[in-house]
C-alpha cells in the first residue's frame, strides 16, 4: 500500500520537468477506509517518465479511464505547447564566440539612446539565466554565423541564376541596413509629369518590401528554421522566412496585424531601433496592395510575393531597348557629360552608399567599363574614397 510519503517521493524524483505547485495530497476517510487524494492541476509543460525520457516510452496522456502512450507527432505537438511561453532566443546559448556590439550601440547612439558598457547586455535581455550570452546576443554580434541570403535570376523562375550575396555574419540589423540599400536601388521606377504633378511609379511598393523584410527579421524561427532570403526575379521578389507561424498564431490574428513574436527579447531591440513596429500595420499594409494572395504560409515557411508593376516593367523595357521602338520618345535620354556623370554618381552614392557599379550603370544608362572610369576619375580626384570589397560603404570626403 502506498503511503503519502511514496506518492510525493514518486512525483517528485520519477517526473520531469518538475511537478512542484502542480500536485495536492491529502487522505480522508470514507467508509472506515483512508484513501489517498492526488489531485493534479493542468500544466504548461510536456511532463514524462525521467528514465524514458520524452519519448513515446515515457509520454503518456489520460484518456477516459486509460493512458496511451503519444505519438511522436503528439509529442513534438505537446513539446513546442509547454515552449510557447519560453523566450528560446534568450534562453538558448549564443553558439559564436566572442561576441562585440559595436554596431549594435552605433544603431543605438543614431537613434538618440547610449548603451551603458556594464548594463546594456542585461538591460537587453542578451543574457541567459545562467549569465551567458544567448541566441539574441548572437544575432546582435559584430559577427556571426547566421546568414541573411540575396539571389537574383534571369528570368521569372530559377532556371537562370545570376547571382547571390549573403549579408550575414555580421549583426542583423547591419545584414538588413544593407539589403534594404541593395533592393532600393533596384527598385527601378518612372516618373510621370503633367502640367501640375509629378508622380513615380516604381516596380514594387517600397514599404511594403520593407515591411516583408522587416517581418522576415522579426519572426524567422532562427533555432529550428533556415535563413532570411529575398530571391530577385524579372517581375517579382520574394522574401521567405522560416518556421511558419508562431505557436499558437493564427492565419486571422496574422492578417489583421496582431502580432505575436517568437520572442519578445529578440522583437524589443527591433521595436527601439524602428525595425519593427508596435501597431502591426505592416501585413495589412501589404494585403491592403497586393491582397492575401502575397502571402504563401505553411508550417515551414511563410513567402511574401510581391509582383512587379507591368506599366513600370512596360516603360523600363522601351527605354532599355530603343531600337526596338524607333518613334517612340526619340531623344529622351540624351548622352551626358563626363562631369554630369561624375555628379549623378555623387548623387546616387549619398542616397545609396553602398550602391554597386552594375546599379550606377543601370541608373545612367551606361556600360560598366564606363563606370568603373568613371569611379576612378573621383578616385584621383580625391572625391570618394575606395571600399576593401563590392559590398562595402562608398565614402564622399568633405
Amino acid at each position: 500500500m502506498p503511503t503519502m510519503f511514496h506518492i510525493i517521493c514518486e512525483l517528485t524524483d520519477q517526473i520531469l520537468p518538475t511537478t512542484e505547485g502542480l500536485c495536492e495530497i491529502e487522505s480522508i476517510d470514507e467508509g472506515g477506509k483512508t484513501i489517498i487524494v492526488v489531485k493534479v492541476n493542468i500544466g504548461n509543460k510536456l511532463y514524462y517518465i525521467k528514465k524514458e525520457g520524452r519519448s513515446a516510452t515515457g509520454c503518456f496522456y489520460r484518456d477516459g479511464t486509460t493512458c496511451p502512450p503519444m505519438t511522436e507527432e503528439e509529442i513534438e505537438r505537446r513539446w513546442k505547447f509547454s515552449l510557447a511561453t519560453e523566450d528560446l532566443l534568450k534562453e538558448t546559448r549564443a553558439s559564436y564566440s566572442p561576441l562585440t556590439f559595436r554596431q549594435l550601440k552605433i544603431f543605438y547612439n543614431e537613434a538618440g539612446m547610449t548603451l551603458n558598457d556594464d548594463t546594456f547586455a542585461t538591460n537587453l535581455g542578451l543574457f541567459t539565466k545562467n549569465g551567458e550570452y544567448n541566441k539574441i546576443a548572437e544575432l546582435r554580434s559584430d559577427k556571426n554565423h547566421v546568414g541573411f541570403i540575396y539571389a537574383r535570376y534571369n528570368g521569372n523562375d530559377k532556371s537562370a541564376f545570376s547571382e547571390t550575396v549573403d549579408f550575414g555574419n555580421q549583426c542583423v540589423l547591419t545584414a538588413v541596413e544593407k539589403l534594404m540599400y541593395r533592393l532600393e536601388a533596384e527598385n527601378r521606377g518612372i516618373t510621370e509629369i503633367s502640367a501640375t504633378t509629378r508622380s513615380t511609379k516604381t516596380l514594387v511598393d517600397i514599404d511594403c518590401l520593407r515591411e516583408a523584410v522587416y517581418n522576415a527579421l522579426a519572426h524567422n524561427d532562427w533555432l529550428n528554421g533556415g535563413v532570411p532570403s529575398v530571391y530577385v526575379y524579372n517581375n517579382r521578389i520574394e522574401v521567405i522566412s522560416y518556421g511558419g507561424l508562431p505557436f499558437g498564431q493564427t492565419e486571422e490574428n496574422f492578417f489583421k496585424g496582431i502580432s505575436k513574436p517568437r520572442s519578445e527579447s529578440f522583437i524589443r531591440i527591433l521595436r527601439d531601433l524602428d525595425f519593427a513596429e508596435r501597431t502591426g500595420h505592416g501585413i495589412p499594409q501589404i494585403i491592403a496592395k497586393y491582397g492575401k494572395r502575397a502571402f504563401d504560409i505553411t508550417e515551414s515557411f511563410i513567402l511574401v510575393t510581391l509582383p512587379y508593376n507591368s506599366e513600370v516593367i512596360s516603360k523600363l523595357s522601351k527605354d532599355e531597348h530603343p531600337n526596338e521602338h524607333p518613334n517612340e520618345h526619340p531623344n529622351e535620354h540624351p548622352e551626358l557629360s563626363s562631369k554630369n556623370r561624375e555628379e549623378s554618381i555623387i548623387a546616387l552614392i549619398k542616397s545609396n552608399p553602398y550602391i554597386t557599379y552594375e546599379e550606377v550603370a543601370i541608373k545612367l544608362n551606361v556600360s560598366i567599363a564606363t563606370v568603373r572610369r568613371l569611379f576612378s576619375s573621383l578616385r584621383k580626384k580625391g572625391i570618394i574614397e575606395n571600399r576593401i570589397n563590392q559590398y562595402d560603404k562608398w565614402t564622399l570626403k568633405d
